[in-house]
């Protein structure tokens, strides 16, 4: 049940979204003005818990959402965020 909510998460936090970085090891959108703060917050709480690995960072006063892996073996992970985000590469 909290996989499909979280994954309701990624998709409302990337519609509209705006690729500003999107390096294998790095993503980086801009989160539309219409996608509450409050989403974005429980999305990066509940990814923070559920994955490690990743390195997750909301600056809601840019509305920016970074999600990094320092680790090559995680990039397939990383692009899966990417797809939920439903947010395309902008190259």
């Amino acid at each position: 049940m909290e996989l499909r909510a979280q994954l309701q998460r990624y998709r409302t936090t990337g519609g509209g979204a705006e690729a500003l970085v999107w390096d294998k090891r790095r993503r980086v959108i801009r989160v539309a003005a219409s996608v509450p703060d409050s989403l974005v917050e429980r999305l990066v709480e509940v990814e923070r818990v559920c994955c490690p690995f990743f390195e997750l960072s909301w600056e809601a006063r840019d509305r920016y959402l970074t999600i990094s892996v320092t680790d090559g073996d995680h990039e397939p992970a990383l692009d899966a965020i990417g797809h939920a985000l439903g947010v395309i590469d902008p190259l």
